[in-house]
């Protein structure tokens, strides 16, 4: 067999939604718990289960295989799929976080490692050695903080009221030295922090500019939580279903609501900030996060229509590279170069690589292994298609 069906496992954020999965999918809720991410890859924390005559985990079958993955894979990314891709559910804000560059990945799991800090320890920061960057599509109204607001538009927000714990502060911004002003905020303490997030929340439950009435509905969730204040610094933002963004490795971000797929290099390593009831390590993330700033219109992918109905968001990494495939327009094989996940989003669609056939129905996801050379589509509805850039 060169093609696999997948049974893909279920993570239980409290941040999921208890519904959003088995209104797109169908899928059953049987444990009544919050469903936030369904993997798909080979990550070995939540690996895919293949269903052969035999199952296997996905990064067991794969695992230095040139066969499943490709040689240029093999080559280029090293023993495992380069990619994980994910369907992500968010009834609820996620934390504020960053996600590390390949060096930092690198040190910070040699060195957690080294410290003999088990893998799946509540404060581990690094469980691989991987970065993180990463694309997100939107299949229903998604709404996110992405990337630093240009400085104008932050020392706008904060100028709209007097923050006496920020009175010396704000002349950092009014430098550009926003790494200096955001290290300030993210470390003060006690009756300090307390003191700001108050004055904060006071103005805010009297302003109807946007970023100030997230700042409302964040405290909701996370009452004085410093990460309340995050909307006066990052660019809000609402994808509308068959969007796309992109998030490089240290970009600072929280995702808000709605559901999404997912795709980013094969990693599991966030570092948090607040927002969260998980393990948060603020001097860490500084280490990682990159201050630019990036305007709100500048977010969004614009989507590259290929032939063969397939409409491709081209992010600026090679570990994968992300489509949506229109099967009633695709009258050509599509050709493999590296292995593949697709993923049902709606109809349904027969996937045929010789003698071979697959059936996927909304929710369902299938391997293509690289030996499979090529295949075509059958069907109506959309197919995403996730692989990498050789």
């Amino acid at each position: 067999m060169a093609i696999f069906p997948l049974e893909n496992p279920v993570q239980h954020y409290d941040w999921g939604s208890l519904n959003a999965m088995s209104e797109l999918f169908g899928m059953a809720n049987e444990s009544g718990q919050p469903v936030a991410e369904l993997w798909m890859g080979a990550h070995p924390k939540a690996p895919s289960i293949v269903l052969a005559d035999d199952p296997v985990a996905l990064n067991v079958l794969v695992d230095g295989q040139a066969a499943h993955l490709g040689q240029g894979s093999l080559a280029k990314f090293g023993q495992t799929l380069p990619f994980l891709f994910k369907v992500l559910a968010a009834a609820r804000p996620l934390s504020i976080q960053s996600h590390p560059n390949k060096q930092q990945a690198l040190a910070g799991f040699t060195n957690e490692n080294h410290l003999g800090v088990p893998l799946d320890a509540f404060h581990r920061n690094y469980r691989d050695d991987n970065h993180k960057p990463e694309l997100v599509y939107a299949l229903t109204p998604f709404r996110a903080m992405n990337g630093f607001r240009p400085l104008a538009e932050m020392l706008a927000l904060f100028k709209m009221v007097e923050l006496k714990p920020l009175a010396e502060a704000l002349c950092w911004l009014e430098e550009g030295n926003l790494k200096a002003f955001y290290e300030h905020l993210m470390n003060l303490k006690g009756a300090e922090k307390e003191g700001l997030v108050t004055e904060a929340l006071s103005f805010a439950e009297t302003s109807d500019h946007p970023a100030w009435q997230e700042v409302c509905r964040l405290n909701q969730f996370y009452p004085g939580d410093i990460g309340v204040l995050s909307p006066l610094l990052l660019n809000v933002i609402e994808l509308t279903p068959g969007q796309a963004m992109f998030l490089k490795a240290g970009t600072l971000h929280a995702y808000l609501e709605g559901t999404a797929l997912e795709i980013m290099a094969c990693s599991d390593n966030v570092l948090r900030g607040g927002l969260t009831n998980k393990h948060v390590d603020v001097p860490e993330l500084l280490k990682t996060i990159e201050f630019d700033t990036i305007a709100l219109a500048d977010l969004c992918l614009k989507p590259e229509q290929e032939e063969n109905g397939e409409t491709r968001f081209v992010a600026p990494v090679d570990d994968f590279l992300f489509s949506i495939i229109e099967p009633e327009r695709a009258c050509e094989p599509f050709e493999v170069r590296s292995a593949e996940i697709l993923f049902c989003v709606e109809g349904r669609q027969a996937i045929r690589a010789g003698e071979q056939s697959i059936e996927l129905t909304p929710g369902r996801a299938c391997f293509v292994s690289a030996m499979t050379e090529s295949y075509q589509l059958e069907g109506s509805g959309r197919l995403a298609r996730a692989m990498s850039v050789l």
